[in-house]
């Protein structure tokens, strides 16, 4: 797990925390393929989808 996904992973939880109520382990996701750099995110997950794009990420799945 990159060094800073902790660090990122609250800051994704502060910023999008309330409006779209993702759990710690979808915010901990999102936060790892923001640090290691992915340029796609795959999931089937809802939640998870709306965080990551919110985010930023490119959406597969």
């Amino acid at each position: 797990m990159p060094e800073m996904s902790f660090e990122t992973c609250v800051r994704l939880a502060q910023q999008h925390g309330t409006r779209l109520a993702p759990t710690t382990l979808d915010t901990l996701h999102v936060a790892s393929a923001l640090e290691l750099g992915a340029e796609r995110f795959w999931t089937f997950d809802e939640r998870q989808a709306k965080l990551a794009k919110a985010a930023g990420l490119k959406l597969q799945g």
